[in-house]
């Protein structure tokens, strides 16, 4: 059987900020995603500056955006605000799942900084509590969305000036489609409150990933109790602690892997796994190989092979 694991991940510094820059040119990216391509099978956790609007086209897609979760079927679509943490898994069962979106700088949207969009839909949106949009192809008022970004989708190849401007035209009539049935309904919130707080523990994790963890130290850190601190980040991330830092340990590794030459044992103890059996064991959990075979096939994939299990 032909194993055809793929290495897509989200670049991301130490805030979990995208590190991918869209053209300042023409700031859109049309993506067309299959999750079975990313490590894992799932998108890691990032936030960025541009907007996604994404449309579900086959299997069944679990979103989490900070304290917010949401199951999204065939015929849905999701409006994802910039600065909002988020991940995207696939939903228990589906084996198969593709979608495609919009991603786009506020900038295509608004025109320059200080415009009446600008104050009017765009700004008023981002102070609300809201953190995570969804919509259906059903619901009469979003037929003129679901039209446009087939548009969009269907002639993405042309991507001549003519094309352009129709995408910024498209992106402004589906943000107002959505401020007027949406956004507009939302109520202001503690957005950038929960934003710092949640930030916080996890740049804590990040910075002490490779050592022995103490959850004590990262309450006293953040200045909760160890309580608050696992019912907090449970309630905000829909991951407990430990399971979250192993999951950062294993994407490390992944890079390791990749990178470096360095001895499986050694790799175990740089990124703070207690020992090599428990690395082995949970790398395996996650990425359905060992870390020994997992190196095999990215060389096997820089080669040209393809790895056979």
């Amino acid at each position: 059987m032909v194993n055809l694991i793929k290495n897509l991940i989200i670049p991301v510094d130490q805030d979990l900020n995208s590190t991918i820059k869209l053209n300042p040119t023409f700031p859109f990216l049309l993506s067309r995603d299959d999750l079975s391509d990313y490590v894992g099978g799932f998108v890691n956790w990032h936030k960025q500056t541009a907007v996604e609007i994404s449309i579900v086209l086959e299997g069944s897609i679990h979103v989490k955006v900070l304290e917010h979760e949401e199951t999204m079927e065939v015929g849905d679509g999701f409006l994802i605000l910039p600065e909002r943490l988020h991940t995207l898994k696939p939903n228990k069962g589906a084996k198969v799942v593709k979608y495609f979106t919009f991603i786009f700088e506020p900038a295509l949207l608004t025109g320059f900084k200080g415009s009446f969009f600008e104050h009017a839909f765009y700004l008023p949106a981002l102070s609300k509590k809201g953190t995570f949009y969804k919509f259906n192809m059903q619901d009469k008022w979003t037929h003129p969305i679901f039209e446009q970004m087939k548009w969009v989708y269907d002639h993405e190849s042309e991507n001549n000036p003519a094309f352009q401007l129709n995408v910024q035209r498209i992106v402004q009539d589906v943000w107002i489609i959505l401020w007027n049935n949406l956004l507009s309904k939302e109520e202001e919130g503690s957005r950038k409150y929960h934003n710092a707080r949640i930030l916080e523990m996890i740049e804590y994790l990040h910075k002490n990933y490779t050592s022995k963890f103490s959850l004590t130290d990262m309450a006293t850190h953040c200045n909760v109790s160890r309580g608050e601190c696992c019912r907090y980040f449970k309630k905000m991330m829909h991951i407990n602690i430990s399971d979250y830092l192993m999951e950062f340990r294993v994407s490390k590794a992944v890079e390791l892997l990749e990178c470096t030459d360095l001895a499986i044992s050694e790799i175990a103890e740089s990124v703070g796994f207690s020992s090599q059996s428990y690395f082995i064991e949970s790398f395996k959990k996650k990425m359905k190989l060992s870390p020994l075979a997992y190196r095999k096939f990215l060389r096997g994939k820089s080669n040209g092979n393809s790895f056979i299990q």
